[in-house]
């Protein structure tokens, strides 16, 4: 099973730091294009700059839960409002491991007379936004999963949800970050039971990232959007926003891995 990571490396050009200096502290949204040859066209991808170097990217894609991992590389250039993606390579984690072998053990266990009777079609996705220092380190991860059923008009039901966090301490390279606070997953459905939106952040700090009297943030917000059969059946769509701020926090960068 392959798995790839998106890895969001943020170029900031003379050009576009000035912009922000005569607006000030005025946020200003930068929407980019997806450069020719990007192995993955996504369905927004975004920069905000906030601060001198501090800012969020935010991306939005679609994901299919059918088993196959699925990671990018997004490379962003803000002097000609462009990205490119590039897929790369991912080794999952045990637990990841463990995970994938019970789930497949369950569905050869459910007899083919149970599936017929239940009229039922279940998946399970999930969404993972981590953060890595300049030297190619994970510093922190967050990840959303949810398990829903489609029945034959199209109905959507969550059967479960779950949101987990991480943060090295200590790092590879001996940084140590802390988790500062996050949220339970939530989830609502639209009128006609056709979508189910899914929503949870996770924040984390660090001291010695440099300067061991600095701070550094960083936030991840994450959203994880089943749709039925109009849209596509076992398909998702997700958005992440990563905020940073503080000590050489433009160096930081973001990764997603969707399944």
């Amino acid at each position: 099973m392959s798995k790839k990571w998106i890895v969001v490396p943020v170029v900031l050009s003379l050009s576009f730091l000035s912009a922000f200096t005569v607006l000030g502290k005025e946020n200003k949204v930068m929407k980019l294009k997806a450069e020719p040859g990007s192995e993955v066209i996504l369905k927004k991808v975004e920069y905000r700059e906030t601060g001198d170097g501090e800012g969020q990217v935010t991306i939005e894609g679609r994901a299919t839960a059918d088993g196959i991992i699925e990671a990018y590389q997004i490379q962003i250039d803000t002097e000609n409002g462009t990205y490119i993606t590039k897929p790369l390579d991912y080794e999952l984690s045990k637990e990841e491991k463990e995970e994938f072998e019970a789930e497949l053990s369950y569905e050869k266990g459910d007899s083919i007379e149970n599936k017929l009777l239940a009229a039922k079609s279940y998946y399970k996705g999930w969404l993972r936004a981590s953060t890595e220092d300049p030297v190619r380190i994970e510093t922190a991860a967050s990840k959303i999963s949810m398990s829903w059923s489609e029945d034959i008009d199209g109905l959507l039901e969550c059967t479960s949800s779950t949101f987990n966090t991480w943060a090295a301490n200590p790092s590879e390279f001996d940084t140590h970050w802390y988790k500062n606070g996050q949220s339970f997953p939530k989830y609502t459905y639209n009128s006609d039971n056709s979508k189910i939106t899914q929503t949870a952040w996770a924040a984390y700090y660090n001291y010695d990232f440099g300067n061991d009297n600095l701070r550094t943030d960083v936030k991840h917000n994450m959203t994880m959007i089943p749709v039925n059969k109009e849209i596509g059946s076992g398909q998702f769509d997700y958005k992440v926003t990563m905020d940073k701020s503080g000590e050489a926090s433009a160096l930081l960068q973001l990764n997603v891995t969707t399944n």
